[in-house]
């Protein structure tokens, strides 16, 4: 794990080093570059694999240069496969591609980031789900690349694109390859960039889940295809050389994952919960399932305070609006996660949407059905005419004029909201538009089940952009990699290989409980699904830190008064809590960049 920074062009070698060191936080162990006149290639490590082997990175050989950012857990096959030793993850990696060239990132199994600079070409290698992070930027005869925006804002000012405020409002986070700034762009995952000589710029998709054939046709398959590749899945992740641990919220899913973790030998886990908001506070049944699994628990308490602390902070190191408020108690809990010794952690990211454990799956499910009604053209005259603010009105809206229901379970604003707040002409279907690639690359695969393309697009948009996004930012600012059984890639393409009515009559979650009664308690397996939900609208309320909206509001005009003035009192009865804090996110950042 680390940080990869590169210039390709002339460049100023001491503003090049500053910008490199804007990423030291990512990979806190070794720090080397490479440097002439016309390139600069610099990686932070963490080191976690062949701890004791130093400067791997940068590789540079025949004028090949070669960094990567992450973990490749299926190195010692891949080393066997190309009969070499397997001494780093790294260098396995890249002789693989002297061997296999660009298709070698088709064989690598785990999270990654990788830069090659190859005959003047630069390559950029994003992994299949987008765990590792790369942006890049081609100026004149410069070309940047780096693990994080910030490296490269110290080098180039953010030109702010205000066409991307919809889609932060649609989808809580900028959408690959679009980031808030006009001229910087990210790696899509599963896709390579290759910025050629005259730095032509051009986008090659090596993955999609979507290729995977479906050939699993019974219950019995899936299940045990699932639970084979899941034990397989978290022993790979299980560190050799550093100290280890797992979050454990006390839900199904990262359970099973600290379950699976606990049966290879000892285990940290770290649950965190908030004083005096029982209905939020999950670490009871947290501390069952530690006590369970034998694992060494670490429970916290989120006050207020850490909550302020912990956001000012947060909006220190975010390089664009990131509208997820579970970042907040995330962060406070790395934090304490670093002081106890720890370099990994596991996490139960990727369960919901691969198995449809959220409930709004069913209830889209549900509204799919009056597409095969004949006769709706008054039902929808009349929904256009009575205008909610409601998202089921948008919902029904959608389906009786045979557009895309379902646009990721991230979906925040809807159009016609985001039209009365914003002063801007938000056309109805523009978070259609934000993620047509998908839907095109879905219709594409001969594909057609509703389960197939909610899962698909909530791998993309909920992991890919929001929770993915968030675990990386938020881990590695305290030097923490942290990992995703649920998300490998050969679980995903299983689940993925599963026929889709099969895998509707098991949501929510049917089979992950079925695989789970060997490891967890029944109470565990069976409570209620609470969701994670803490009170930080009522504690921004409380510390006036809402004010920012308005004063935000006064200087660049970005929404509409009335509207604003109506959301904002709806707050304070509970309601609109996640935009209303979408917009502090966003105001907050214009404050800081913008002024």
């Amino acid at each position: 794990m680390c940080a990869i920074f590169g210039i390709v062009g002339k460049y100023d070698p001491v503003k090049a080093q500053r910008a490199f060191e804007t990423l030291i936080h990512r990979g806190t162990d070794e720090s080397h570059a490479v440097k002439n006149e016309q390139c600069f290639l610099g990686v932070h490590r963490l080191a976690i694999t062949a701890i004791d082997t130093p400067h791997i990175q940068p590789i540079w050989e025949e004028g090949l240069l070669f960094a990567v950012n992450g973990e490749i857990y299926n190195y010692r096959a891949l080393a066997e496969e190309l009969g070499i030793e397997a001494r780093s993850d790294t260098e396995v990696a890249f002789m693989a591609y002297k061997q296999w060239g660009d298709r070698f990132a088709e064989k690598l199994r785990g999270m990654f980031a990788i830069a090659i600079i190859d005959e003047g070409k630069v390559k950029l290698f994003r992994d299949p789900f987008g765990k590792k992070p790369l942006y890049y930027t081609v100026s004149g005869d410069q070309i940047i690349f780096a693990s994080e925006l910030k490296a490269i804002h110290a080098l180039k000012p953010l030109e702010f694109d205000r066409e991307i405020i919809p889609v932060y409002l649609s989808y809580q986070a900028a959408v690959a390859p679009s980031t808030f700034d006009k001229n910087v762009f990210q790696v899509g995952a599963g896709c390579r960039v290759e910025i050629t000589r005259n730095r032509e710029v051009s986008v090659h998709r090596y993955f999609s889940v979507l290729d995977t054939p479906v050939a699993l046709h019974t219950a019995q398959e899936a299940i045990g295809q699932i639970h084979q590749k899941l034990i397989e899945s978290v022993r790979l992740r299980l560190p050799d050389e550093v100290k280890y641990g797992a979050l454990l919220s006390g839900g199904l899913d990262s359970s099973l994952i600290a379950a699976l973790a606990a049966s290879q030998g000892p285990l940290h886990t770290f649950s965190i919960g908030y004083e005096g908001y029982e209905q939020h506070d999950e670490r009871p049944y947290a501390a069952a399932v530690a006590q369970h699994i034998g694992s060494v628990h670490h429970a916290y308490s989120f006050t207020q305070k850490d909550f302020l602390e912990s956001l000012e902070q947060i909006l220190d190191i975010l390089d664009e609006p990131f509208a997820d408020p579970a970042m907040v108690p995330l962060f406070y809990l790395m934090r304490q996660i670093r002081r106890e010794g720890i370099k990994v952690v596991l996490t139960g990211d990727g369960s919901d949407e691969l198995f449809l454990g959220y409930r709004t799956y069913k209830e889209y499910l549900d509204i799919e059905q009056l597409s095969a009604l004949k006769h709706k053209n008054w039902l929808k005259a009349y929904l256009k005419s009575h205008f909610s603010m409601h998202k089921e009105w948008e919902w029904y809206k959608r389906i009786l004029e045979e557009k895309t229901l379902f646009r990721s379970s991230a979906e925040l604003f809807t159009d016609l909201q985001q039209n009365r707040l914003l002063k801007m002409n938000i056309k109805d279907n523009r978070s259609l538009d934000i993620i047509a690639s998908y839907r095109q690359e879905f219709e594409a695969s001969q594909r057609s089940a509703p389960v197939d393309w909610y899962s698909f697009l909530d791998v993309k948009i909920q992991l890919g952009e929001v929770f993915l996004r968030k675990l990386d930012r938020i881990s590695m600012a305290h030097s923490i990699e942290a990992r995703t059984p649920f998300l490998d890639k050969e679980l995903v393409k299983s689940v993925f290989a599963i026929a889709p009515e099969l895998r509707e009559e098991q949501l929510p979650k049917g089979w992950i409980k079925n695989i789970a009664a060997a490891y967890l308690p029944e109470t565990i397996i069976h409570r209620k699904k609470k969701g994670f939900n803490y009170p930080y609208l009522e504690w921004l309320q409380e510390s006036d830190q809402l004010e920012v909206i308005t004063k935000v509001q006064k200087r660049h005009k970005l929404f509409n008064d009335k509207q604003l003035e109506w959301l904002l009192s709806e707050g304070e009865q509970g309601r609109f809590q996640h935009q209303i804090f979408s917009l502090y996110i966003l105001c907050r950042w214009i404050e800081r960049k913008l002024g």
